[in-house]
């Protein structure tokens, strides 16, 4: 019939479209999964298990194996050391790991494809996953339950692709495309360059070359190129990633970009080697299959780049040290805030945790220049105001974006948290910028009792504002912020009468005891706003680190103590 769809043509569209769409939903909800359920240990490897080179590189190959996606961690390692969570060195460390985790997709699709069936192992666990994502009550045994339906559809999407590339073969020939020599082994790898780009996953294109390879629709030196071209496709990525980025992101995309370049070079230099190696399966010298060669070929040019680098890493960290320069310089800019912690709610946290107490170191300079013994310069106030405003900003469109990632209740409140510590910051900024302006309009009719009682007075706002900035979370840091706020409060009791007393029957204007009085009630107001702050910034350390409980009990203790005096 004249114009009659292509129903195989269409099957083969159909198959290669869903095998796909399952395979990168799996893999969506496998790392979502683990993400969620996780995240606090993710944190707590990223904090304790980078360390030495060899530890971050073992992190970098586990967490890639087990999500699947090497662009992902890669990502999330840059956006780390842009946050400041990570060093360079632990950050290149990682992702030379993750490079090399990739592989474990290799002989998961290779062995498994060889020796079971996929749908025996993947729809039980596409089922138990289900059931205790349904039905498990805790918020981990759920997301677990979720990682583990996504590994099952993982693998019942590369089954779809290995059926359809089977028909694919069968249909048409497709040695055109995956011709050989050099530009055939171009157009391949520029194809497993795009996959990566366009699925976000390089462990996505090389399951696709894997299957198709297995299924006969292309040679195996056509999938070795393709696998050549996925383990490139990371490392552009990166670059897009790291522009405007800090100086660190763009010094570990420094070190990915070279060390894929020298380990594609090793690839290439190995191929002919797999095709001799080929040959020789085909005429019986060696019993391997030859798609498990593939995934020992993609694991050796891996393995080799890393010894490789083992010598040269740390004298090209130095160098890259010296190397973008001058972007983390502007005050301004958010340091730890980065759209690719922001997709893991615990390090998201903790990366709001530092760009919250980075407001609070600059609010609290402002504060003690406003109360200092010579008015601080105008321009100077202004600027520094302006740079609170943009951070406070910063960081609650970044809670915003990392509102939209599922995360468990005490990463919840802890990000809300932050906001509400950030906005205390951005009040304490205010009330020291309108301190700054009503002290350079004061006139000097104040009798020498009141200037004594008044340097006294911000003298105690002054230490209450830095007992507010000590790091102590135990009783006795409570207690001297309590007696600290204690103080202000009966100074300014004190204060307050005086000038209501020379205002009426003294030396000084009306005017001037307005002025005056606008003052010190800014500043109590400003030592309490920082009280507060302390306070909760201390309950969102503690819900960081897995304490909730104990961290509402602390807050309600300390608000109880300093809110009744304001």
């Amino acid at each position: 019939m004249t114009g009659a769809p292509d129903t195989g043509a269409l099957a083969l569209i159909a198959g290669f479209l869903g095998g796909l769409g399952l395979f990168l939903l799996g893999m969506h909800l496998m790392a979502e999964g683990l993400r969620t359920a996780g995240g606090r240990t993710l944190k707590s490897i990223l904090g304790n298990w980078t360390r030495t080179r060899i530890r971050a590189l073992s992190v970098g190959i586990g967490v890639t194996a087990l999500v699947q996606s090497s662009s992902a961690v890669t990502l999330s390692i840059i956006g780390f050391a842009n946050a400041g969570l990570l060093t360079v060195s632990q950050s290149v460390w990682v992702v030379f790991g993750s490079s090399m985790g990739t592989t474990a997709t290799g002989w998961l699709v290779s062995l498994l494809g060889l020796e079971f069936s996929i749908q025996a192992l993947a729809l039980p666990a596409v089922g138990i996953g289900g059931l205790v994502y349904i039905l498990a009550r805790g918020a981990r045994a759920r997301h677990l339950g979720l990682a583990l339906a996504g590994f099952g559809l993982l693998f019942l999407g590369i089954d779809v692709l290995r059926e359809t590339f089977v028909g694919v073969s069968e249909a048409m020939d497709l040695g055109h495309i995956a011709r050989p020599g050099l530009a055939g082994i171009l157009l391949m790898m520029a194809t497993g360059l795009g996959l990566t780009m366009l699925m976000q996953s390089s462990s996505a294109a090389i399951a696709m070359a894997l299957t198709a390879a297995m299924s006969g629709a292309i040679s195996l030196e056509a999938a070795a190129a393709a696998m050549i071209g996925a383990h490139l496709g990371t490392s552009v990525k990166a670059v897009i990633v790291v522009i405007g980025a800090t100086a660190n992101a763009k010094r570990v995309a420094a070190a990915l970009v070279i060390f894929k370049l020298i380990s594609t070079v090793i690839a290439l230099a190995l191929l002919p080697v797999l095709s001799a190696t080929l040959l020789s399966t085909e005429d019986g010298v060696l019993a391997a299959p030859p798609v498990v060669l593939l995934a020992l070929y993609h694991t050796l040019f891996n393995l080799l780049g890393i010894l490789l680098m083992l010598p040269l890493a740390s004298p090209l960290i130095r160098y890259l040290q010296g190397r973008f320069r001058g972007t983390d310089l502007d005050e301004a800019r958010p340091r730890y805030l980065d759209r690719s912690s922001a997709g893991v709610p615990e390090l998201a946290l903790q990366a709001l945790i530092m760009e919250t107490e980075r407001v609070g170191d600059l609010s609290h300079r402002m504060a003690r220049k406003a109360l200092g013994e010579v008015p601080p310069d105008e321009r100077k106030m202004q600027l520094r105001h302006s740079i609170v405003e943009d951070l406070a900003g910063a960081i609650g469109e970044f809670a915003t974006q990392t509102g939209h990632t599922t995360m468990t209740d005490a990463t919840a409140e802890g990000i809300a948290g932050t906001v509400r510590v950030a906005r205390y910051y951005q009040d304490i900024a205010d009330q020291a910028g309108e301190i700054a302006g009503l002290r350079r309009e004061a006139g000097n009719d104040a009798t020498p009792a009141i200037s004594t009682r008044r340097r006294a007075w911000q003298g105690r706002v002054i230490h209450a504002l830095d007992r507010s900035r000590v790091e102590t979370e135990d009783d006795v840091g409570e207690q001297e912020m309590n007696q600290a706020m204690t103080e202000v409060e009966e100074a300014y009791q004190d204060l307050k009468a005086a000038l209501l007393r020379e205002g009426t029957f003294g030396s000084l204007s009306m005017a001037e005891m307005d002025r005056q009085l606008r003052i010190i009630s800014l500043a109590r107001r400003m030592a309490g706003q920082a009280a507060k702050a302390r306070a909760h910034l201390q309950a969102v350390r503690v819900l960081s680190d897995g304490g909730a409980s104990g961290s509402r009990r602390n807050n309600a203790r300390g608000d109880r103590a300093w809110t009744r005096t304001l």
